[in-house]
């Protein structure tokens, strides 16, 4: 009697030394791969063979659905329950361990009132026995693991409950590590996705300002998107030495949409300045291109202005931008340019965009901006405003970038502390 306890306390000590190898294999699998598929694949055939079942299968809850998803099923069947199997919470066995987060022992599958059954009419495969643990991260249910029917026909055990409910936390822990690490891959191939972006987009920017060998014109401009890429976009349009364009835009949204929109537009708008001359014509030839191709909810506000170098006079249309800022430098005054023409690029295709005139006395500047900068908020919710931008630039400049420096500083000393929102971008023109 004596010699068969001591044999069965050897055959215990062995199997538990036997389950603890297996233990620390699933550890070494966790650390070998972070490819999703694989570690599951890898882990659930090594707990099918310890727990001596016939099958296995984990199951994740979709956080888009929240229905339970067969990610692995392991077994003669293992293929078609895997693209047939959907739990919604609470339902069957596995979703009622999603529900309550409770592992669960079912030595009579058939008999139980929580088992679904469709799986078995749909695959042929008898099922008897049930172990069911939830997988657990961070004290979140993310899904279900189970084994089914013992290869020796008897029910599971709570010894097998214990162990399975370790081989569950290593499921989880390896769900959880593979995840993580698909974050990071995609982020940071969306991180150099953006960073290309931007390379693409800053190219569509002038690269060098207009210059007058004459000393007819200074001009100087600046943008700070909120994110890496974003919908602000300057330009000039340099016609011969008596003329000078300048554009300023804002395209509705942020990140690569409204990039690429941009460098397409700066593309088009570069095109047709050279087919038509005149202000009013090339704002409805862009507009009806726009609206041809648009995309629903993209559109883009813009400036045009149009500088005689030599007689100072200004040609402005504007497609629903904020007004420019005429300063003029022997009165001191600083006053916003009402254009009329309040419809943003690409909503009616048959908007005719009005012009107006200005005439610029020498030293006089225009200024050009989009809303982030009077819309730019401090950590009370307070907006930069157009009154505080007017007060700020109703001073002496040094030069258009003196000006447009300036005033970006500003904007971010008045916003610091607060998340930037929007894009900052400035264009300064002083005509000498």
């Amino acid at each position: 009697m004596q010699l068969e306890q001591l044999q069965e306390e050897l055959q215990q000590l062995r199997a538990r030394v036997d389950n603890l190898s297996s233990l620390i294999e699933v550890s070494i699998i966790i650390n070998s791969t972070l490819d999703l598929d694989e570690v599951i694949n890898l882990v659930m055939e090594k707990a099918q063979s310890v727990m001596r079942a016939e099958a296995s299968s984990v199951m994740l809850i979709n956080e888009e659905t929240g229905m339970l998803e067969c990610e692995v099923a392991l077994g003669e069947v293992g293929s078609q329950v895997k693209e047939k199997i959907e739990l919604k919470i609470g339902e069957g066995i596995a979703g009622w361990v999603a529900k309550t987060g409770e592992p669960l022992i079912v030595p009579d599958a058939p008999s139980d009132p929580r088992f679904a059954r469709k799986v078995d009419e749909e695959t042929g495969f008898q099922t008897k026995s049930i172990l069911a643990v939830p997988l657990v991260v961070k004290d979140r249910i993310i899904g279900v693991a189970e084994v089914i029917n013992r290869v020796d026909g008897r029910p599971f055990s709570e010894d097998d409950l214990h162990l399975f409910s370790t081989f569950g936390r290593q499921v989880a822990l390896a769900i959880e590590n593979a995840r993580m690490h698909r974050y990071m891959l995609e982020r940071q191939k969306l991180e150099q996705q953006l960073e290309a972006a931007r390379i693409i987009q800053e190219s569509f920017m002038p690269q060098t300002f207009p210059t007058s060998s004459k000393n007819q014109f200074q001009v100087f401009a600046k943008t700070q998107p909120a994110a890496s890429i974003g919908g602000d976009f300057y330009d000039f349009i340099e016609y011969d030495s008596n003329k000078l364009g300048l554009v300023m835009g804002d395209v509705s949204g942020k990140g690569i949409p409204a990039a690429l929109y941009m460098a397409r537009l700066v593309s088009d708008f570069r095109f047709y300045t050279q087919i038509e001359q005149s202000v009013s014509d090339t704002l409805d030839k862009i507009n009806r291109l726009l609206v041809e191709r648009g995309r629903r909810g993209m559109f883009v506000t813009l400036q045009y202005i149009l500088a005689d170098l030599n007689s100072g006079m200004l040609e402005i249309a504007s497609a629903g931008h904020l007004p420019a800022i005429h300063i003029r430098t022997k009165t001191g005054d600083c006053l916003p340019v009402d254009v009329e023409g309040g419809v943003p690029l690409g909503i009616l295709p048959q908007f005719r965009y009005p012009t107006r005139r200005l005439q610029l006395m020498h030293g006089d500047y225009i200024v050009c901006l989009t809303d982030g900068i009077i819309e730019a908020k401090n950590r009370q919710g307070e907006q930069f405003s157009l009154s505080r931008l007017l007060n700020f630039l109703n001073r002496t400049w040094a030069s258009p970038d003196d000006l447009v420096e300036s005033l970006i500083a500003e904007v971010r000393h008045f916003s610091r502390g607060a998340e930037q929102h929007d894009d900052l971008t400035v264009l300064a023109f002083q005509w000498c």
